[in-house]
């Protein structure tokens, strides 16, 4: 099993890869040609309130590109609970993008559910599934280590999908488009339509923005981290 984190700020791995590059070629530093690292300090993610209702949000997230919004639910504290605790009231957002008919005659579409809790901490978490995913699982930001909690319990905002096929089974790869969705692209088109919709939510961009999951989770992970470093 893999398990695998992805977050935002690039500028702490650039900064510790120069200081291994310099360590390697006995650059300047302190006495004894030690070098002297110094870690960026990133500030504190703000949080921020839901701006009106679901309903509200309806209206104003029904022009995104290329997506079709299918709802926009308010969902009540305690209908969804991680170890016997409710999980907070939150707005979910369902969803697809990009339909299209595959090269075997079937339909294609990256479906997709978005969590937006009423106190957002200003953290954006993508989770990624596992199997060959297929399916929309409910969003709940699972950290990995048991479901003792989770991202969306503790205020992240959640995006799930099925990665652009349905049905759990390896046939989508008949589809060249499906296997490449599945592969890197899926992530790539979904992260700007739900920062899109954090954005319309709560008035403001993510602060940080995470990508994890176990096993195909965290291969998506991964990828994301290798191919779209600056959006997590």
């Amino acid at each position: 099993m893999h398990r695998h984190f992805s977050t935002r700020k690039a500028g702490l791995a650039g900064a510790a890869a120069a200081a291994l590059l310099a360590a390697c070629g006995g650059g300047s530093g302190s006495a004894g040609g030690a070098v002297d690292i110094v870690i960026p300090q990133l500030s504190a993610a703000q949080a921020a309130a839901f701006a009106g209702d679901c309903a509200d949000l309806s209206a104003r997230i029904a022009t995104l590109a290329n997506t079709s919004v299918t709802a926009v639910n308010k969902i009540a504290a305690g209908t969804l609970k991680v170890a016997g605790q409710d999980v907070p009231e939150h707005c979910q957002v369902t969803g697809s993008m990009y339909p299209r008919t595959g090269i075997d005659g079937k339909p294609y579409a990256i479906g997709f559910e978005i969590r937006l809790p009423k106190n957002w901490n200003g953290r954006f978490y993508h989770q990624g599934n596992g199997g060959v995913d297929g399916t929309v699982v409910t969003g709940l930001g699972g950290l990995g280590g048991g479901p003792l909690t989770g991202a969306l319990f503790q205020g992240f905002a959640v995006l799930s999908s099925d990665a652009g096929h349905s049905g759990a089974t390896s046939d989508f790869g008949v589809d060249p488009q499906a296997r490449l969705d599945y592969g890197y692209q899926a992530v790539a088109k979904l992260t700007p339509m739900a920062k899109s919709v954090i954005q319309s939510a709560y008035g403001k961009q993510p602060d940080r923005s995470y990508f994890g999951g176990c096993s195909n989770g965290g291969r998506h992970a991964m990828i994301t981290a290798t191919r779209l470093p600056k959006d997590y």
